[in-house]
C-alpha cells in the first residue's frame, strides 16, 4: 500500500477516531453483559482489560516503530512469509467483519427499541450503514477531520450528561467493592480484553498518520482518556441505578440519558444527547468499514480496496440480519468472537517481535 501524503493525519484527528472506536463500548450492551457477571465492580473490568492488553499494545507499537513504512499485516509478511501472513490476515478479517456486523445490528437494535419503535429493522438498518458507507467512502483523512470536529461538542455533551446524573448518584452502591468476587474480576478483565481491540486494527493505518511520534502520543493518549471516561461512565451506572438494576437494563446509557433533566422546566433532554451519540457511531462504523475493506484488500492483494467498501457493507447487512433477536447477537455471537479473538491481540504482539528478533539474528 503506498503512502501519500494527502492521506496522513494528526495526533488530534488519530486521537478523536480510536476514543470513538472505544469508548462508544460504555454505550452498548456490552455493559449489561459486564454487570452480570461482576456487578457493581464492573468498572474495575475495564481497568484490568486494559492492564492485560497494555504489554502487547506496547509490544506491537516497538515493532511498528522498527518499519515506520509499513503496517502490521506487512510486517508481518515480511517476518513470517505470504502463507503466514495471509492466514492471519484473513483471521482477523474475519473477526472483524463478524464483530462489525454483531455491533452495527446491536445498535440499530438499540435505537429501535429506545427511540424508533414502530421503524422496520431492516429499513434502519440500511439507513444506518448506509451513512456509515458514505463516511467511510470520503476516506481516511476525511474521517479524522470529521471526528475532530465533532469531538469537543461530544465532550462537552458528556460532560453535562455526566454532571447531571452525579445529582442522582449514591456512593454506598459501590459497595461490595470486588462485586461478584476478586476472582471473577480478574477472570472478566481477561475476558474483555477485546474492548481494546481497536488498538490492533488501527495498526492497519500506521503508514497514515504523520509519523510515529504522533501515532504513539495518539495511541496511548486516546487509551488513557478512553479508559478514564468509561470507568466514570461505569461507575455513574452502578451509582445511580445500582448494579441489580443495571444489569437488568438492556442499555444503561439510553436510561442514563432519559432520567436526567435541567430542573423541572426542561425534561425530556435526550435527543440532546442521541445526536451527539450517533455522529459518533456512524465515524465508529465508517472507519470499522474502511478496516474491513482495508483488510480485505491486503487478504485477496487489491490495491484499490475502496472499491469493496460497497460489497463489504452490504455482506455487514447480510450477516447482520441473521440473528433473530439482540439475545443471540449479544450473548451467543458477540461472547463467541471475544473468546477467541483474545487471544490473538495478547499473544500475535510477542510473536511477532520474537520472529523478527530472530530474522534479524539469523541475517545479522
Amino acid at each position: 500500500m503506498v503512502k501519500v501524503e494527502k492521506d496522513l493525519i494528526g495526533i488530534r484527528e488519530f486521537f478523536s477516531v480510536i476514543v470513538f472506536m472505544i469508548s462508544t463500548k460504555a454505550t452498548d450492551m456490552t455493559t449489561t453483559k459486564l454487570f452480570e457477571d461482576t456487578f457493581n465492580a464492573a468498572w474495575m473490568v475495564i481497568i484490568g482489560s486494559f492492564v492485560i492488553i497494555l504489554p502487547s499494545i506496547i509490544v506491537l507499537n516497538l515493532v511498528l516503530k522498527k518499519h515506520q513504512t509499513k503496517n502490521l499485516l506487512e510486517i508481518l509478511q515480511l517476518a513470517m512469509g505470504r502463507p503466514v501472513a495471509f492466514g492471519i490476515g484473513f483471521i482477523l478479517f474475519l473477526f472483524l467483519l463478524v464483530n462489525t456486523s454483531v455491533e452495527s445490528r446491536s445498535y440499530a437494535d438499540q435505537l429501535i427499541t429506545m427511540n424508533f419503535p414502530k421503524t422496520p429493522l431492516f429499513i434502519l438498518y440500511f439507513a444506518f450503514l448506509l451513512f456509515c458507507l458514505w463516511g467511510a467512502k470520503k476516506g481516511w483523512e476525511a474521517l479524522g477531520s470529521v471526528a475532530w470536529m465533532i469531538f469537543p461538542y461530544v465532550t462537552i455533551a458528556l460532560g453535562i450528561l455526566v454532571f447531571l446524573l452525579a445529582k442522582d448518584a449514591y456512593l454506598n452502591r459501590i459497595f461490595p467493592l470486588f462485586g461478584s468476587g476478586k476472582w471473577e474480576v480478574a477472570k472478566a478483565s481477561f475476558n474483555y480484553v477485546t474492548i481494546y481491540a481497536e488498538a490492533f486494527y488501527i495498526a492497519m493505518l500506521y503508514p497514515f498518520v504523520k509519523d510515529h511520534k504522533t501515532y504513539t502520543r495518539g495511541l496511548f493518549g486516546s487509551l488513557a482518556y478512553t479508559v478514564l471516561m468509561m470507568v466514570i461512565l461505569y461507575l455513574l451506572y452502578t451509582l445511580v441505578f445500582d448494579y441489580r438494576s443495571v444489569g437488568k437494563i438492556t442499555y444503561p446509557f439510553n436510561e442514563a440519558t432519559r432520567l436526567v433533566s435541567i430542573g423541572r422546566v426542561i425534561t425530556n433532554i435526550e435527543t440532546f444527547f442521541l445526536t451527539f451519540w450517533l455522529l459518533v457511531i456512524i465515524v465508529k462504523f465508517a472507519v470499522y468499514l474502511y478496516l474491513v475493506s482495508m483488510l480485505f484488500g491486503f487478504v485477496f492483494n487489491i490495491k484499490e480496496f475502496e472499491h469493496t467498501l460497497i460489497p463489504i457493507t452490504i455482506l455487514v447487512l447480510l450477516l447482520g440480519m441473521i440473528p433473530t433477536n439482540q439475545i443471540d447477537n449479544i450473548f451467543i455471537f458477540k461472547e463467541k468472537i471475544m473468546m477467541f479473538s483474545k487471544y490473538i491481540f495478547i499473544l500475535l504482539p510477542p510473536f511477532l517481535w520474537l520472529t523478527l528478533k530472530v530474522k534479524a539474528v539469523r541475517n545479522g
